[in-house]
């Protein structure tokens, strides 16, 4: 929040009334206290931006009092003032919680200064956090639209080019031209590293009727249960288990093929 209400404690009335008319002339609102007591309800009802408090008073400090505003309003900042320089020091006060200190006697254009830097600062820290959740909200988009790509490729790659090329490998060519489909897919699996989550690059060429098949050996199906389900014969389906072993690298392993497929995510 910008700097508009100021709330000023010292026991010297004169200081009180000084500070008072200076500041409302400066363009804030200002009260002023002589005792800490009451200084302390006024601000448990009322809000303050700022602090402005001498150190040494009757009855309660200024550091005292300075602790028992943090605990009304941990965000106040207060500016602490003291002429017994030889018993406090700017590292003591800051340490107690203090945004700032200002020894007396002091000029008003100091303490205008120490106000005015204290506010820029504040803009500072309102306009870092507004850019920190601006970045936060970019972020978040940006990974909700990665990975909408990610399955976007990966999808578009698995059923509207690996099909084609699968026909053609089965097809009759020369042994360059299998070369040369060899190194389509091997590029294409390259292309959609980028994309691939918990499935390796050599997952990425699994049809889409293989992942129906494997979603049911995971389920627990039988052979003959997929082979009704799917509408298709038990020899069909035991060529898509051997081609699911083959493809997932488990063709010469004794790896039960359920808890494989179990264990990674389609």
């Amino acid at each position: 929040m910008e700097i508009k209400r100021v709330l000023v404690i010292d026991d010297e009335p004169d200081i009180c009334t000084m500070l008072t008319k200076f500041l409302r002339s400066s363009g804030y609102y200002c009260e002023n206290f002589t005792g800490s007591a009451k200084a302390l309800e006024v601000l448990k009802r009322n809000d303050f931006d700022l602090v402005i408090s001498d150190i040494k008073m009757p009855g309660i400090d200024g550091l005292q009092l300075l602790s028992e505003i943090l605990k009304i309003n941990p965000e106040l900042d207060t500016i602490m003032m003291t002429g017994h320089t030889n018993i406090y020091t700017y590292s003591d006060i800051i340490k107690a919680g203090a945004v700032d200190f200002i020894a007396k006697p002091f000029q008003l254009s100091e303490l205008k200064a120490k106000i005015e830097r204290i506010d820029r600062e504040r803009k500072m820290q309102r306009q870092l956090k507004e850019l920190n959740i601006a970045m936060g909200v970019l972020l978040q988009r940006a990974e909700k639209d990665k990975d909408a790509l990610s399955e976007n490729v990966v999808y578009n790659v698995n059923k509207m080019i690996l099909p084609y090329m699968d026909k053609l490998q089965n097809a009759y060519f020369r042994e360059e031209y299998k070369a040369y489909i060899e190194i389509l897919r091997a590029n294409l699996s390259e292309i959609c590293s980028p994309f691939m989550k918990n499935l390796s690059l050599q997952y990425a060429n699994i049809s889409s009727m293989e992942v129906q098949v494997a979603n049911l050996i995971k389920a627990g199906r039988r052979n003959k249960e997929i082979a009704s389900i799917l509408g298709v014969s038990s020899n069909t389906v035991m060529t898509h288990r051997y081609r699911l072993r083959s493809k997932l690298g488990l063709k010469q392993s004794k790896v039960n093929l359920r808890s494989f497929l179990n264990s990674i995510e389609f």
